[in-house]
């Protein structure tokens, strides 16, 4: 009798879905059923596979803790690259004393970004040599390039459905995982692009955010730090010769994560998001050509609650991070540091695991420990092409593939802008960083069952509960590469103690005649 009655709600919810798709459709010119030949493609974000990234000319300089005066003030923080300047043998700038008791400084008159060839790895050594003789210096615990990430997204947007939530086998069982949870504002980061305003995201955008992007010219906003999180746009156009990457328009990727993560549901409008009710704080990290580890590792301690110098305090410390970005390499101390601590403080951090098709392992933040790491998969539960794998990762969730089907990659909330921002609108993307933020989300339902619920607990949970890897002809899921399984949001969250009825009034709206 149990498997009839869920068998009636989840027909009725799919019909549901159907009629506010179509809707929608019919009323909004962003969104689309099924995709026009018209669709323009040309300068939209593409796979981030081999992507040239900018050599990175600043180095993030961690002193040992009791040396922490040189970095108390602006002043000791000038002066104490007076001494590191002896030791590296070259001139140096102070940028900015950054969270983690750890300053920023500058390779005097070298430049980065437009770098190719012999001269972009003789450069690379260079910064890299650097780096290490500074970290002789007894008064400094480690010495890293300040390397630049970039958002980990592969996709060819269109319009659809969101089959990621509901499919049988290769869903993620999301409507078992809404009757269990019991809908407590808990509080996501989601360390990105920022965001757009967006009708369907808006109500749950309310917590003040921070952009902690500190180059100007990557923040493109006409400054640098500031409490403003908003995404003005990261296109990057042919005159950006600055930037390695190829010309293309705004990804307004933050906007399309925060949406996974937290749409507004049961507004009639739209898409869902997993953890309905989770607060997003939005925290910017990533602009034009990508964003550095160091104001990446801030912003992350930020989200967590822990103290960054020269921001305000975060009054609202998140419980779950998502962190879809990265780059190559290993994890260092910089991210392993700023994991360690917010693990400490009590909080989860979601990665994705990269969409280079390579090991995970060789990119970062994902093979960082502590995380947790996800693989992308495809609508019939095999790996999706271009996402890395591993045994770093563990757990899969729905990424897609738009290629050759719009329609089966990942629908959220986006915006029309082609470079600043435009209308908003729906779109269907692809990528291990549309599969992070659906395992963020559930870990925010356990957050809602157990508030208390330690980080190590939620990702035994998730990974014990996972559904188990359909069998399918190529590109085949294991857990030696996939993780554990697909990210399971019913069987999670009824492993906590049951919840309160509370959700039962909004099915009700879904099951009525």
């Amino acid at each position: 009798m149990y498997k009839s009655c869920l068998t009636r709600l989840l027909g009725r919810i799919a019909t549901c879905l159907v009629c506010v798709a179509a809707l929608v459709a019919a009323t909004n010119p962003g969104f689309a059923m099924e995709p026009t030949p018209a669709e323009p493609t040309e300068g939209r974000p593409d796979i981030v596979t081999n992507a040239v990234e900018p050599v990175a000319t600043r180095i993030i300089v961690k002193y040992v803790e009791n040396e922490s005066a040189r970095v108390a003030s602006e002043a000791a923080a000038l002066s104490a690259v007076e001494n590191l300047e002896t030791i590296a043998g070259v001139q140096l700038r102070h940028v900015q004393i950054m969270s983690g008791n750890a300053q920023i400084v500058e390779v005097v008159g070298l430049s980065g970004f437009e770098l190719t060839g012999p001269e972009r790895a003789q450069a690379i050594e260079t910064v890299k040599s650097i780096a290490e003789r500074i970290a002789a210096d007894p008064a400094v615990e480690y010495a890293e390039p300040d390397a630049i990430m970039q958002i980990q997204q592969a996709n060819d947007p269109l319009f659809g459905q969101q089959w990621h939530y509901t499919m049988p086998v290769t869903g993620i069982n999301l409507v078992n995982g809404w009757l269990n949870s019991i809908r407590n504002g808990v509080i996501v980061a989601v360390i990105d692009t920022g965001y757009r305003p967006h009708v369907d995201l808006a109500d749950n955008l309310q917590l003040p955010g921070y952009d902690f992007i500190s180059n100007a010219t990557v923040a493109n906003d006409g400054g640098g730090r500031d409490a403003d999180a908003s995404d003005p746009g990261d296109w990057i156009a042919a005159s950006d010769t600055w930037c390695p990457l190829s010309p293309r328009n705004s990804s307004w990727h933050g906007t399309h994560v925060a949406g996974t993560v937290a749409a507004v549901t049961n507004n009639a409008l739209g898409v869902a998001g997993v953890a309905r009710n989770a607060r997003v704080v939005p925290v910017r990290v990533l602009g034009k050509c990508g964003g550095s580890l160091s104001d990446i590792a801030d912003g992350m301690r930020w989200a967590a609650g822990l103290p960054v110098p020269g921001a305000p305090a975060n009054p609202s410390p998140a419980q779950v991070l998502n962190l879809s970005l990265g780059g190559s390499g290993a994890c260092g101390p910089t991210y392993q540091s700023a994991v360690d601590d917010i693990v400490a403080a009590g909080a989860t951090v979601v990665v994705a695991a990269g969409n280079s098709n390579s090991n995970a392992s060789n990119f970062r933040p994902a093979n960082c420990s502590g995380v947790i790491t996800v693989a992308s998969t495809n609508q019939a539960g095999a790996r999706s092409y271009y996402s890395n794998f591993g045994s770093v990762v563990e757990i899969a969730a729905p990424g897609g593939e738009t290629n050759p089907v719009t329609s089966r990659g990942v629908l959220s909330t986006l915006n029309a802008g082609t470079t600043t921002p435009g209308a908003d609108n729906y779109v269907f993307y692809q990528g291990t960083s549309m599969a992070a933020p659906h395992v963020a989300g559930v870990a925010a339902l356990l957050y809602e069952l157990s508030p208390s619920i330690s980080p190590t607990l939620v990702s035994t949970i998730l990974q014990d509960t996972a559904q188990a890897f359909p069998t399918v002809s190529s590109n085949q899921c294991s857990t030696a590469i996939c993780g554990a399984g697909i990210v399971d949001a019913g069987a999670a969250t009824s492993v906590l103690p049951p919840a309160q009825a509370s959700a039962m009034p909004w099915l009700h709206l879904l099951l009525k005649d």
